[in-house]
């Protein structure tokens, strides 16, 4: 068994234990609340998006496959691993269920993943949503692949994320708490040891997490306080906006021609 191999075993074995047992736990409470934002009504049921949410198992595959190296594979590993033990706590201490019944669904095709879904999943483990965390994760090694699938990989990825919502098996703040996730592992197991270039990287991850936290922060104070939520997303804009510069070496303030070459090379 070679390295990529034992180590998609070992994620599979601990993400079925932590999942399977916090389900178990959650199903034998009596009382499990929900959190459900009210502009969650203006949410579509598209059942064909059970097609991208289920492909996030395929991604594990593709994306062991991917690693080059051992220190690629060591903090993809410890990433993923990171993420479900996280989750599976918050799971137990914290459990939340999905509230909103789901339509009939015509489409025998669609109806039967859905059914095969319902046979393997409950209700329960919902925030932070891990598909939107492991999508996350996925990106992070997918798009240092110089091919021109590279912008229909994010485009599915982003897929994987949406259509939580869209199947009626996570509600909003469980997207948001998955993204806040993803960029505290991030944070936690950086990519690089390059310090010059992870000062950089990790300032990015920084501000795409305090993108993420001012998201939820404001959907939330909308919910209870008569604003606009639009209004109390500019902070949160300018965050990813700043990130997103930041990440191409596209801020002024960047001076080293060292780190200026070494990010050329990751976004070429």
């Amino acid at each position: 068994m070679d390295k990529r191999t034992r180590a998609l075993v070992i994620f599979s074995v601990t993400f079925v234990l932590v999942y399977n047992f916090a389900l178990w736990y959650a199903s034998r409470l009596q009382d499990v609340n929900s959190i459900v934002l009210s502009v969650e009504e203006n949410i579509p049921f598209l059942p064909w998006t059970i097609i991208p949410y289920l492909s996030s198992g395929i991604f594990f595959w593709g994306t062991f496959s991917l690693l080059k190296n051992a220190q690629q594979l060591q903090v993809f590993l410890k990433r993923v691993l990171f993420m479900t033990g996280a989750a599976g706590l918050i799971f137990v201490v914290a459990p939340l269920k999905y509230a909103i019944p789901r339509p009939e669904i015509e489409n025998a095709v669609f109806r039967g993943l859905f059914y095969m879904l319902e046979g393997v999943d409950d209700p329960y483990n919902q925030s932070p949503s891990l598909h939107v965390a492991f999508a996350f994760a996925f990106w992070t090694v997918f798009r240092e692949i110089n091919s021109r699938w590279r912008p229909l990989i994010a485009i599915w990825l982003a897929m994987v994320a949406l259509s939580t919502l869209t199947t009626y098996q996570h509600h909003l703040i469980d997207v948001f708490a998955g993204s806040i996730l993803a960029h505290v592992t991030f944070l936690i197991f950086p990519s690089q040891h390059d310090r010059s270039y992870l000062r950089y990287k990790q300032t990015t991850n920084f501000l795409y997490l305090g993108g993420w936290c001012t998201v939820s922060a404001a959907f939330i104070i909308a919910e209870y306080v008569s604003v606009n939520w639009l209004s109390l997303l500019v902070p949160a804009a300018f965050l990813f906006v700043l990130g997103y510069l930041y990440q191409l070496d596209k801020v002024g303030f960047l001076k080293s021609e060292t780190i200026r070459s070494q990010f050329t090379e990751r976004t070429n």
